[in-house]
């Protein structure tokens, strides 16, 4: 009899703590992001354009010899399962500089930059950069005006089970300089700008399912009316 009373408890618990591991908080989110409607570029040869992906952007002017524009490239990111607290990439530019000719230019170009949960919670938001891109004359340093970590902040807010995310913000990696508003790069450099977020999990543990629930009680009752038949025969066989 105390055999079975100690894998019926056994059993019972390990029921339970499968439970609340299955519960455990999963984050998966995708991001997006483009460029669009590039004005004033007018004066540089070749011009600026932008990628049929809308991912690259081509800016005016190019390399001799090889006829290679400088870039900004959009790298996005579509993240694996996040089930603990961490500071994670959600996307980033790249500006590759090259010392270009014909490229004394100060034009504008739209960026967005969209970000989409799908787990624990289906919610997404967007945000417009309306960005000023100004290429002097070599070997002057270029500057992307007007990608703000005020504007990226304004991203959501994203109401998450058991998650919470917070200080969304541009990171700068390279050879180039970031103040909160403005991205310098110097002529013949590469920098990149990562989008960064911290994700930060509750440390509550998971509330059991209704199912869970009702097997949790079945399994205390059977455990107590074990306890209760073994008392019985114990003392049937004290009179005994």
């Amino acid at each position: 009899m105390g055999k079975t009373f100690n894998i019926l408890a056994a059993a019972l618990l390990a029921s339970l703590a499968h439970s609340q591991a299955g519960a455990a908080t999963v984050v998966n989110f995708a991001s997006n992001g483009y460029f669009e409607s590039v004005t004033n570029c007018t004066g540089g040869s070749p011009g600026c354009s932008i990628s049929p992906d809308k991912n690259v952007l081509k800016m005016s002017g190019a390399t001799w010899p090889g006829n290679q524009p400088s870039t900004l490239t959009i790298t996005d990111i579509t993240s694996p399962a996040i089930t603990t607290s961490q500071t994670s990439l959600l996307g980033s530019i790249t500006w590759v500089n090259l010392a270009t000719y014909n490229t004394d230019q100060d034009f504008n170009v739209k960026y967005w930059f969209s970000l989409k949960f799908t787990s624990p919670n289906d919610v997404a938001d967007s945000q417009l950069f309306k960005l000023e891109i100004k290429q002097p004359t070599n070997p002057t340093p270029d500057f992307v005006f007007d990608i703000s970590n005020t504007t990226l902040k304004k991203l959501g807010p994203f109401k998450l089970d058991g998650v919470s995310i917070s200080n969304i913000h541009f990171e700068e990696v390279g050879d180039g300089e970031y103040n909160g508003s403005t991205w310098k790069n110097p002529e013949g450099k590469t920098s990149t700008l990562n989008i960064m977020a911290d994700f930060t999990f509750d440390t509550a543990p998971p509330v059991p399912e209704p199912s869970t629930w009702a097997m949790m009680i079945l399994g205390f009752g059977g455990v107590g009316f074990m306890a209760y038949r073994r008392k019985r025969s114990g003392h049937a066989l004290t009179a005994a």
